[in-house]
Protein backbone atom coordinates (compact mmCIF):
# COMPACT_ATOMS: atom_id res chain seq x y z
CA UNK A 1 0.00 0.00 0.00
CA UNK A 2 2.64 2.65 0.82
CA UNK A 3 4.54 1.54 -2.34
CA UNK A 4 2.05 2.34 -4.21
CA UNK A 5 1.24 5.48 -2.82
CA UNK A 6 4.83 6.57 -3.39
CA UNK A 7 4.72 5.62 -6.72
CA UNK A 8 1.98 7.57 -7.27
CA UNK A 9 3.22 10.52 -5.51
CA UNK A 10 6.22 9.80 -7.64
CA UNK A 11 3.94 9.94 -11.00
CA UNK A 12 2.05 13.15 -10.19
CA UNK A 13 5.27 15.26 -9.24
CA UNK A 14 6.93 14.04 -13.05
CA UNK A 15 3.43 15.45 -14.76
CA UNK A 16 3.73 18.54 -12.71
CA UNK A 17 7.79 19.22 -13.44
CA UNK A 18 7.00 17.91 -16.97
CA UNK A 19 4.46 20.73 -17.24
CA UNK A 20 6.38 23.48 -15.77
CA UNK A 21 9.22 22.56 -18.30
CA UNK A 22 6.95 22.66 -20.87
CA UNK A 23 5.80 25.94 -19.75
CA UNK A 24 9.07 27.48 -19.40
CA UNK A 25 9.31 27.35 -23.28
CA UNK A 26 6.56 30.32 -23.46
CA UNK A 27 6.98 34.07 -23.43
CA UNK A 28 4.37 35.78 -21.30
CA UNK A 29 3.03 38.93 -21.70
CA UNK A 30 2.66 41.84 -18.65
CA UNK A 31 -0.12 43.80 -19.32
CA UNK A 32 1.37 46.61 -17.16
CA UNK A 33 4.85 47.57 -19.18
CA UNK A 34 4.35 45.29 -21.83
CA UNK A 35 7.37 43.43 -21.33
CA UNK A 36 7.74 39.91 -23.09
CA UNK A 37 9.51 38.06 -20.51
CA UNK A 38 10.61 34.11 -20.11
CA UNK A 39 10.94 32.91 -16.50
CA UNK A 40 12.78 28.98 -15.55
CA UNK A 41 10.59 25.83 -15.34
CA UNK A 42 11.23 26.31 -11.42
CA UNK A 43 9.30 29.77 -10.94
CA UNK A 44 6.24 27.92 -12.65
CA UNK A 45 5.76 25.74 -10.44
CA UNK A 46 2.20 25.61 -8.80
CA UNK A 47 1.57 28.86 -10.57
CA UNK A 48 -2.17 30.23 -10.44
CA UNK A 49 -3.71 30.22 -14.23
CA UNK A 50 -7.04 30.60 -16.39
CA UNK A 51 -6.68 29.19 -20.20
CA UNK A 52 -3.46 30.94 -21.13
CA UNK A 53 -3.30 33.58 -18.45
CA UNK A 54 -0.81 33.32 -15.38
CA UNK A 55 -0.76 35.03 -12.39
CA UNK A 56 3.08 35.99 -12.08
CA UNK A 57 5.55 38.86 -11.15
CA UNK A 58 7.15 40.74 -14.05
CA UNK A 59 10.99 40.49 -13.82
CA UNK A 60 10.95 44.17 -15.80
CA UNK A 61 8.74 46.40 -13.94
CA UNK A 62 7.94 43.97 -10.47
CA UNK A 63 4.38 44.34 -11.20
CA UNK A 64 2.08 40.86 -9.71
CA UNK A 65 -0.67 40.44 -12.05
CA UNK A 66 -2.03 38.48 -14.85
CA UNK A 67 0.26 37.70 -17.80
CA UNK A 68 -0.81 36.05 -20.89
CA UNK A 69 1.50 32.93 -22.16
CA UNK A 70 2.31 33.13 -25.90
CA UNK A 71 3.28 29.59 -27.09
CA UNK A 72 6.14 29.24 -29.67
CA UNK A 73 5.13 28.54 -32.95
CA UNK A 74 1.45 29.64 -32.42
CA UNK A 75 0.84 33.26 -34.75
CA UNK A 76 -0.06 36.45 -32.67
CA UNK A 77 -3.69 37.03 -32.22
CA UNK A 78 -4.95 33.33 -33.65
CA UNK A 79 -6.40 30.90 -30.67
Amino acid sequence: MIIGACAVLLILAALIIGQARALARCRFWCKSCGTLFSLPWTKLLFRQHVNEEWRLVCPCCGQKGWCQARRPGKKEGVR
